[in-house]
């Protein structure tokens, strides 16, 4: 498992999340699914950051699939709407609902998680040239690592 990362309740958050994928995944042989863990996290980020209230967290979580919760300080349950052609938002929850194995939400002590589920078959590390990347399975990584090296644009 790797978090919960605490996020702050900001825009930013968005970018922040991404970047915590882009750096877990790898770690975990799960580089391939980096791009679509990134557009659904960041999707369920911005959710609540809509439509919720704090705290906001992340958690990464892989065993036969990986999953993602985003957890919000909002007992509101998530619900999909249907778009119009011409709306510039509300379809996030279906991005997550097309792209996922699965997705639910469940209540915690305070609030909600809100997450997603996909199949998790990691890569081989090619020993001929080292890149298993050499890095910890537990997806340890510091926000104050990420967010004071990094400038991050949502």
């Amino acid at each position: 498992m790797g978090g919960p990362w605490p996020l702050p309740w900001s825009p930013t958050s968005c970018a922040l999340a991404r970047t915590v994928v882009r750096e877990v995944l790898p770690q975990w042989g799960l580089a391939r699914l980096v791009p679509t863990v990134e557009l659904l996290t960041s999707e369920l980020v911005c959710n609540a950051l809509r439509h919720a209230a704090g705290p906001l967290s992340l958690t990464l979580e892989w065993a036969s699939e990986v999953r993602c919760l985003v957890s919000d300080g909002s007992p509101v349950p998530p619900h999909p709407i249907v778009a119009d052609l011409d709306d510039e938002n509300g379809r996030g929850l279906a991005l997550v609902e097309m792209m996922a194995a699965r997705w639910g939400w469940e209540h915690m002590l305070v609030g909600k998680s809100v997450w997603f589920e996909l199949a998790a078959a990691t890569e081989k590390p090619d020993r001929a040239t080292g890149d298993g990347h050499g890095m910890t399975t537990t997806g340890e990584i510091g926000l104050r690592d990420l967010s004071a090296d990094r400038s991050m644009a949502a």
